[in-house]
């Protein structure tokens, strides 16, 4: 499979998420931010999950992380259309930010992953939108 052939689902972005999306569309990752307490989070949302603070801002990432966990799956969930992708890669990632991040991993080497693999991200282009995936950059932390 190559990156052209990979699909997703699109999002649906909320009021919240908007200047997330657009953000990968310019090939940048964005992690929601705290204005109160100064942390970071993935996915955005209205509040602030570690104090609750609805004084949010924007952090740029900088798309790099290690393999926390990871599985194949062998099984479309989405019918015959999803079938061309299998198997593919769901990770989640720690990013060097201090946030957990669920996307997906791509590339070479991607069937031989490992707990503590070094990523970064890579948006691929789907139904208009970047989606931010993963691939391997090589070596453990």
């Amino acid at each position: 499979m190559t990156m052209e052939d990979i699909i997703a689902i699109p999002p649906a972005p909320t009021k919240q998420s908007a200047p997330y999306w657009e953000a990968c569309n310019r090939g940048e990752l964005l992690l929601a931010k705290c204005g109160d307490c100064t942390r970071p989070f993935y996915y955005p949302r209205i509040l602030c999950p570690h104090c609750g603070s609805r004084n949010l801002g924007w952090l740029k990432a900088s798309g790099t992380g290690t393999v926390w966990s990871f599985t194949h799956v062998q099984v479309s969930f989405y019918g015959k259309r999803w079938e061309s992708q299998l198997p593919y890669t769901p990770v989640l990632i720690d990013l060097d930010e201090g946030v957990r991040m669920l996307s997906r991993l791509i590339g070479e080497g991607r069937d031989a992953v490992n707990i503590g693999d070094r990523v970064r991200v890579e948006f691929i282009e789907c139904e208009k939108q970047n989606i931010p995936y993963f691939t391997r950059v090589g070596g453990k932390v």
